[in-house]
């Protein structure tokens, strides 16, 4: 039960935040007829039942082949293939949880997962070749110097403007993040939203980039060596990254490697792992933050699975990893094109971030690729081809001359009637005069080589159609147990080609599954101090209409004996601590913060927020025996602003500071 109404869902909105304008989505169709493709099995063995698109892969184009093909990040292998002639090295491919979306310079060809369907081009927003990013159900083409976004997915929109974009970053739940580099905005999309809003503005003059440290998005600003979050209540307090300076040629990495911002110093070959535990309150293990020195070479972009990072060594032509701790794991030669790429000035292997938490590199023309898995061990080469039919070769005829032919004179028919005629001295006289017939005629036999008889080729049977399997189980289930009651949360997994329907929630050994579309459940009028295990699956629709059960997660939770957890906070006493972190120091109080109903002897993460600043602060603290903590934390200058602080998944009541 809530208590005093102090227990709230954290929200966060901003209401007059700019926007741009909306445009017909995929503007300026390409009058081109719609065509269906054939699948081409890529590899002997391959599945023969049209699984061969589902998410939890990656999707490379082969210039050279004109086809998208999927590689399976487990078996290393290319499992399947679509046809997509004539586009151009530098091509890449997204998808959906139904939909692959092939993209080109100036056009964005869709085909569908289930049936294999190539859907006529459309224009794009610009000739560029676009930042591609896909994550919960949606995929984004990103324009970054022609200021333009392509939302691709259920619910498709066109963005345009004329202000360049920085890196672009997407969230788990598929909002898209970039940086407006001329007017320093940090910007959202949201993936139902029909506009863009831009809640911070940096300094002028600051630049850095954009990262995602789980969910929380934050910026790095390489101007002045320092990291923010960024939400809808705007920029987070500053984290000034200890003993470090940073350029603004500074690489980031898009996502966090265990809790850790990690950020490449191309010219000095170093790489800083920057623990943001402060601001984001995601706890990392072992040391706060770490330096290492990366063997020589130019490393020109960086990528993160959660737990390893992979580089890309330019000069030198590989990739080489590293765990979470900057410690080299691997190092694999990124191989060159063939004689039949033929690569633009621009164009250079491509490190992406799959589905299923590896990394791949894509080499120029698409025609390999490289996967690190999730150990940072990095594959041989991955073909991204297949077995091809060899067309028939049509026979050409003959150039030699028939031969001539023989006959003999013509012979009377005798079986023609006598004809009367006149003979000089004027008597008549009956004659039979010869008929012209031709006799049979005698070829010559053709000295051509007779022409094996053809064999009629049998047409290949249609591809399959793709059949979607159970979605994967559901991401970062957690629970939170109170007084009789437990509240489990979690995120949306891959759902591996189906529609998505509901979750099933069930009580092991306890009840009948309870159906939800939330991806947060509370149980009630459960025991206190008793432990509860409970298992989250979703439920989805396959292409064949059938409902398909996804694999199961577990979490399991103790009810606590007596009230639920209450959070209350008031204004403290001045801030005693060091002024110079207070822009108002005459007006930077503490936060008087009391907590009840917790689990005794169990620590917790507490985090300050302001509606100003987003996060102030974080900090892990314990309680006591009895299970509350009353304390003067997270100093705070902002007068006029709205305060709170949250425990976990428990918010206190709000004060007018």
């Amino acid at each position: 039960m809530q208590l005093n109404g102090i227990i709230r869902r954290r929200k966060a909105v901003n209401e007059n935040a700019p926007q741009w304008r909306s445009r017909a989505t995929l503007a300026g169709v390409v009058a081109v007829c719609v065509v269906a493709t054939t699948l081409a099995v890529t590899t002997a063995g391959a599945d023969s039942s049209g699984q061969r698109f589902l998410q939890s892969g990656h999707l490379i184009y082969n210039s050279t082949i004109g086809a998208v093909f999927h590689i399976d990040g487990g078996s290393k292998r290319a499992d399947g293939s679509v046809a997509v002639p004539g586009l151009a090295p530098g091509t890449q491919a997204v998808q959906t949880d139904t939909q692959g979306y092939v993209l080109a310079r100036g056009s964005i060809t869709r085909f569908e997962k289930s049936t294999l369907r190539v859907e006529a081009p459309e224009a794009s927003p610009s000739n560029e070749v676009p930042a591609g990013l896909n994550a919960g159900g949606v995929a984004y083409a990103v324009y970054r110097a022609a200021g333009s976004i392509v939302r691709l997915g259920p619910t498709s929109l066109t963005l345009s403007d004329n202000n360049a974009l920085g890196q672009p970053v997407v969230t788990p739940d598929g909002t898209l993040w970039v940086q407006r580099l001329l007017s320093g905005e940090l910007c959202q999309l949201p993936a139902g939203a029909g506009r863009l809003t831009c809640p911070a503005e940096l300094q002028h003059g600051n630049v850095g980039s954009l990262a995602v440290v789980r969910d929380q998005v934050v910026f790095v600003d390489t101007t002045a060596s320092q990291v923010r979050t960024v939400s809808a209540s705007g920029l987070g307090r500053p984290l000034t990254i200890p003993g470090v300076t940073l350029s603004p040629q500074s690489i980031v990495a898009p996502n966090d490697v265990d809790g850790r911002i990690a950020i490449v110093e191309p010219d000095k070959s170093r790489l800083h792992l920057v623990d943001t535990a402060a601001i984001t309150g995601t706890p990392t293990a072992g040391s706060a933050t770490i330096e290492t020195t990366l063997p020589p070479g130019k490393f020109t972009q960086i990528a993160s699975s959660g737990r390893n990072l992979a580089l890309v060594d330019e000069s030198g032509g590989k990739l080489i990893t590293l765990d979470a701790n900057g410690n080299q794991k691997d190092s694999q030669a990124i191989p060159g094109p063939s004689s039949k790429v033929k690569p633009g000035k621009d164009d250079r292997p491509l490190l992406v971030r799959g589905a299923d938490q590896r990394l791949y590199v894509d080499t120029v023309g698409g025609e390999q690729a490289l996967v690190v898995d999730r150990d940072g061990s990095v594959s041989e080469p991955v073909p991204a081809s297949g077995p091809t039919q060899t067309p028939t070769v049509p026979v050409k005829p003959s150039t030699t001359p028939p031969p001539p032919t023989t006959s003999k004179p013509p012979v009377p028919d005798p079986s023609r009637p006598p004809r009367r005629t006149i003979d000089p001295g004027g008597n008549r006289t009956t004659t039979t005069p010869p008929r012209q017939v031709e006799p049979p005629r005698r070829t010559e036999p053709s000295r051509r080589p007779i022409d094996p008889p053809r064999t009629q080729q049998p047409k290949p049977n249609p591809p399959p159609p793709l059949v979607a399997t159970p979605a994967a189980a559901p991401l970062s289930l957690r629970a939170v147990a109170g007084d009789g009651r437990v509240t489990l949360t979690w995120r949306r997994p891959n759902l591996n080609g189906g529609t998505f329907l509901s979750y099933s929630v069930f009580r092991v050994n306890d009840s009948d599954p309870t159906t939800t579309t939330s991806a947060r459940y509370t149980s009630t009028g459960l025991k206190d101090s008793t432990r509860y295990t409970f298992q989250v699956r979703t439920v989805t629709r396959g292409s064949n209409g059938k409902t398909l059960i996804g694999a199961a997660a577990t979490v399991s939770a103790t009810t606590n004996q007596g009230a639920e957890p209450s959070i209350r906070i008031r204004k403290g006493p001045l801030y005693t601590g060091d002024a110079n972190q207070c822009a108002n120091p005459s007006y930077c109080y503490y936060i008087r913060i009391t907590a009840t109903g917790l689990t005794p002897n169990a620590t917790y993460t507490f985090v300050g927020h302001t509606s100003n600043y987003g996060i102030l602060h974080s900090d892990s603290l314990k309680v006591g025996p009895n299970g509350s903590l009353t304390v003067n934390k997270f100093y705070n200058d902002d007068r006029g602003g709205t305060v709170w602080v949250t425990v976990g998944d428990y918010e206190s009541n709000r004060v007018t500071w």
